[in-house]
Protein backbone atom coordinates (compact mmCIF):
# COMPACT_ATOMS: atom_id res chain seq x y z
CA UNK A 1 0.00 0.00 0.00
CA UNK A 2 0.93 3.39 -0.72
CA UNK A 3 1.95 5.75 1.42
CA UNK A 4 -0.20 9.30 1.27
CA UNK A 5 1.83 12.50 0.67
CA UNK A 6 1.98 14.70 3.83
CA UNK A 7 2.41 18.23 4.08
CA UNK A 8 4.73 19.45 6.17
CA UNK A 9 3.22 21.12 8.96
CA UNK A 10 0.32 19.50 8.06
CA UNK A 11 -2.67 21.30 7.59
CA UNK A 12 -1.65 24.21 10.23
CA UNK A 13 0.87 24.31 7.75
CA UNK A 14 -0.64 24.14 4.70
CA UNK A 15 -3.32 27.04 5.90
CA UNK A 16 -0.38 29.32 6.88
CA UNK A 17 1.10 28.46 3.47
CA UNK A 18 -2.58 29.36 1.42
CA UNK A 19 -2.76 32.72 3.52
CA UNK A 20 0.66 33.98 2.93
CA UNK A 21 0.24 32.75 -0.70
CA UNK A 22 -3.06 34.98 -0.79
CA UNK A 23 -1.57 38.22 0.67
CA UNK A 24 1.50 38.10 -1.88
CA UNK A 25 -1.02 37.91 -4.55
CA UNK A 26 -3.19 40.47 -3.20
CA UNK A 27 -0.12 42.61 -3.29
CA UNK A 28 0.87 41.63 -6.59
CA UNK A 29 -2.42 42.67 -7.72
CA UNK A 30 -2.83 46.14 -6.17
CA UNK A 31 0.84 47.14 -7.64
CA UNK A 32 -0.14 46.00 -11.07
CA UNK A 33 -3.46 47.63 -11.60
CA UNK A 34 -1.35 51.09 -11.80
CA UNK A 35 0.89 49.82 -14.70
CA UNK A 36 0.23 49.96 -18.51
CA UNK A 37 1.31 48.26 -21.49
CA UNK A 38 0.30 49.74 -24.93
CA UNK A 39 -0.31 47.36 -27.93
CA UNK A 40 -0.27 48.29 -31.49
CA UNK A 41 -1.86 46.88 -34.71
CA UNK A 42 -1.59 48.45 -38.94
CA UNK A 43 2.10 49.10 -38.42
CA UNK A 44 1.87 51.09 -35.01
CA UNK A 45 -0.78 53.63 -36.48
CA UNK A 46 -3.37 52.37 -33.79
CA UNK A 47 -2.23 52.10 -30.50
CA UNK A 48 -4.47 50.93 -27.53
CA UNK A 49 -3.26 51.34 -24.01
CA UNK A 50 -4.58 48.96 -21.14
CA UNK A 51 -4.07 48.78 -17.03
CA UNK A 52 -3.29 45.93 -14.95
CA UNK A 53 -7.10 46.18 -14.31
CA UNK A 54 -7.46 45.19 -17.37
CA UNK A 55 -9.55 48.41 -18.51
CA UNK A 56 -8.14 50.24 -21.66
CA UNK A 57 -7.00 53.69 -20.68
CA UNK A 58 -6.15 54.83 -24.24
CA UNK A 59 -6.89 54.64 -27.52
CA UNK A 60 -4.77 56.15 -30.19
CA UNK A 61 -5.29 56.64 -34.47
CA UNK A 62 -3.52 57.30 -37.00
CA UNK A 63 -5.34 60.01 -38.72
CA UNK A 64 -4.40 58.69 -42.89
CA UNK A 65 -6.01 55.91 -41.12
CA UNK A 66 -9.28 57.38 -41.11
CA UNK A 67 -11.55 56.99 -44.47
CA UNK A 68 -14.88 57.74 -44.02
CA UNK A 69 -16.13 55.44 -46.95
CA UNK A 70 -14.12 52.22 -45.35
CA UNK A 71 -14.82 52.90 -41.56
CA UNK A 72 -15.22 48.54 -41.26
CA UNK A 73 -11.37 48.41 -41.98
CA UNK A 74 -10.63 50.83 -39.66
CA UNK A 75 -13.34 48.96 -36.77
CA UNK A 76 -11.15 45.92 -37.71
CA UNK A 77 -8.13 46.87 -36.90
CA UNK A 78 -9.55 48.84 -33.63
CA UNK A 79 -10.67 45.21 -32.71
CA UNK A 80 -7.35 43.68 -33.26
CA UNK A 81 -5.79 46.17 -31.36
CA UNK A 82 -7.97 45.86 -28.77
CA UNK A 83 -7.85 42.16 -28.66
CA UNK A 84 -3.84 42.76 -28.44
CA UNK A 85 -4.23 44.93 -25.75
CA UNK A 86 -6.29 42.17 -23.83
CA UNK A 87 -3.79 39.33 -24.56
CA UNK A 88 -0.59 41.22 -23.76
CA UNK A 89 -1.81 42.49 -20.27
CA UNK A 90 -3.07 38.90 -19.71
CA UNK A 91 0.52 37.85 -20.46
CA UNK A 92 2.02 40.39 -17.68
CA UNK A 93 -0.18 39.68 -15.39
CA UNK A 94 0.26 35.71 -15.60
CA UNK A 95 4.03 36.87 -15.24
CA UNK A 96 3.62 38.63 -12.62
CA UNK A 97 1.86 36.46 -10.16
CA UNK A 98 3.82 32.82 -11.61
CA UNK A 99 6.28 33.54 -9.74
CA UNK A 100 3.72 33.57 -6.96
CA UNK A 101 1.64 30.54 -7.33
CA UNK A 102 4.06 28.55 -9.21
CA UNK A 103 2.13 27.88 -12.53
CA UNK A 104 -0.95 27.21 -10.54
CA UNK A 105 -3.76 28.99 -12.08
CA UNK A 106 -5.85 30.92 -9.90
CA UNK A 107 -9.50 31.22 -10.76
CA UNK A 108 -11.02 34.77 -10.56
CA UNK A 109 -7.66 36.10 -9.60
CA UNK A 110 -7.57 38.82 -11.88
Amino acid sequence: MAKSMAFRGGIAGMMKEAHRIQAKLEKIKEDIKVETWTAEAAGGKIKVTINGGREITAVEIDKELVNPDDMETLQDVVVSAVNAAFTLADEKINEATESVTRGMRMPGLF
